[in-house]
């Protein structure tokens, strides 16, 4: 779907932002939470991320991309500080482990030990299916790089759930 922002008024701006909130919100959540690992510390992500794209809207050329980009880099900004605080962050809501069958909670703490970048490449890689070229183009570098994070990130994920 096109969310390119209308130059015509505010009623096309607010249909076109929550459309783009309907539309992507399921996919943004999937997204933060297999790279954050805590439902509740994606949904926080995402809607800042939300926000973010709704302040900026008249602005964006691609709306979705925008979105996406701004995603990982609250995501990546939320691993950086897990791990500047020692991975405390990750404790504090673990409560919905009872619910998840037992390979989900171990694909979950292998991704937990992959490099930020390798768990960011996996998650939009096969989970949401992004392209290598959009892939690079949110972490602003080349499609080979992307390609070469997925390859190490699986082999440490197979060591990982053998």
């Amino acid at each position: 779907m096109d969310w390119t922002p209308a130059p015509s008024g505010q009623l096309d701006e607010a249909e076109g932002i929550t459309s783009l909130f309907a539309a992507e919100r399921p996919a943004m959540l999937r997204m933060a939470t297999l790279m954050v690992g805590s439902a509740a510390i994606a949904e926080e992500v995402v809607q800042d991320a939300f926000v973010v794209v709704s302040r900026r809207w008249s602005s964006l050329e691609r709306p979705g991309a925008y979105l996406r980009t701004t995603v990982v880099n609250g995501c990546a900004q939320v691993l950086r500080r897990r791990d500047a605080e020692g991975r405390a962050l990750a404790a504090r809501t673990r409560s919905g482990d009872v619910e998840l069958p037992y390979r989900l909670i171990e694909l979950r703490d292998a991704l937990e030990r992959l490099s930020e970048r390798q768990r960011i490449v996996v998650v939009l890689r096969y989970f949401v299916d992004i392209p290598d070229d959009e892939i690079a183009e949110v972490l602003g570098v080349r499609p080979s790089t992307v390609r070469s994070l997925a390859r190490r990130a699986l082999k440490v994920l197979r060591k990982e759930l053998e």
